[in-house]
């Protein structure tokens, strides 16, 4: 820092207050882009625990990722897709993104309660162990729920409004004589499951809940559908389903939830997600006003229910 401070001209407070983005001083822009571009050609890097100091946050937030023995890949890749995408978007903002696996039957928060976190994004949390989680990040530090359905009104939850979803694909499709079945994955939270169910107004006898233990039974369910038209709720899921839909004569639509709908082969009908309603952008830009300032318009007016802190993001085709 001294040495960015003598190339520019200016005192070391200066730099740190440009480098550690303090905005309550006055700091021309000249001075300030002439700080950056040396600090950038210097190869800095920034000492955490001295930002931490000046402005009394880490700049560190956490993403905890519930692990269960069953998940299936799709699960695995969509952790991965969630991952990639906040962690873009806290590198633009200034902010590191610490990723921890939590077992769900044993839940261990060792490593991420050695960090002191600005804000946690919380995902796939069952409802009985979210109290003991919850409960380890201390008043000020914001906790965001992720594919969850919690009875806390406390706490902010993002989920994808499946219930508009499938309201909107029957309605696209319109009348039709052939019978619909839904395949969806076993969350974590049972809530979020029996909502999707629920919300596809699908018979119970036509739902395939897919987990890495019954994969093996999907072929089957599938066979029983010939002819059918099936709603598949993750594109990755959605790649198991489109083996089968020439060969069976299926109408297959999915529901693209892992950001990735160019995997999937045109036997199928993709369901993209509105772009303006990204989860994970949701979710970050809550964190960040959460941190700093009011909540934004455009999220505000997402809210469902404002009691409940329920945040849709909205699917289109």
């Amino acid at each position: 820092m001294k040495d960015i401070a003598r190339e520019a001209n200016v005192s070391s407070a200066t730099v740190s207050y440009i480098l550690n983005q303090v905005n309550n001083q006055t700091i021309s822009d000249e001075t300030r882009n002439r700080v950056l571009e040396i600090a950038s050609r210097l190869n800095y890097v920034p000492n955490l625990t001295a930002r931490s100091l000046v402005k009394g946050k880490t700049g560190l937030l956490g993403l905890l990722l519930m692990r269960n023995s069953n998940d299936g890949f799709w699960r695995k890749l969509y952790w991965g897709m969630l991952t990639e995408r906040l962690e873009s978007l806290c590198k633009d903002k200034g902010y590191h993104l610490l990723v921890s696996y939590i077992d769900t039957n044993k839940p261990s928060l060792n490593i991420v309660l050695e960090r002191e976190l600005d804000g946690v994004f919380l995902v796939d949390v069952n409802s009985d162990v979210f109290n003991d989680i919850s409960v380890h990040f201390q008043m000020g530090v914001p906790l965001i729920v992720l594919d969850s359905y919690i009875q806390d009104p406390l706490f902010y939850k993002v989920l994808i409004d499946y219930e508009e979803a499938f309201f909107k694909l029957r309605e696209m499709v319109g009348v039709t004589s052939k019978s619909w079945f839904l395949v969806t994955e076993a969350f974590n939270n049972k809530e979020m499951t029996e909502n999707i169910i629920r919300s596809s107004q699908v018979p119970a006898d036509c739902v395939y809940v897919l987990d890495a233990d019954n994969m093996e039974g999907l072929s089957s369910f599938l066979e029983q559908q010939r002819g059918n038209m099936g709603i598949v709720t993750n594109e990755f899921i959605g790649t198991l389903v489109a083996n089968e839909t020439v060969r069976l004569q299926l109408d297959v639509f999915v529901l693209c939830t892992g950001g990735c709908p160019h995997i999937l082969p045109p036997t199928v009908q993709p369901i993209h997600m509105n772009p303006t309603a990204d989860t994970a952008e949701l979710a970050f830009e809550l964190m960040q006003h959460l941190l700093h300032a009011p909540i934004p318009t455009n999220v505000a007016n997402s809210i469902e229910d404002p009691a409940s802190h329920i945040i849709f993001s909205k699917m289109m085709r």
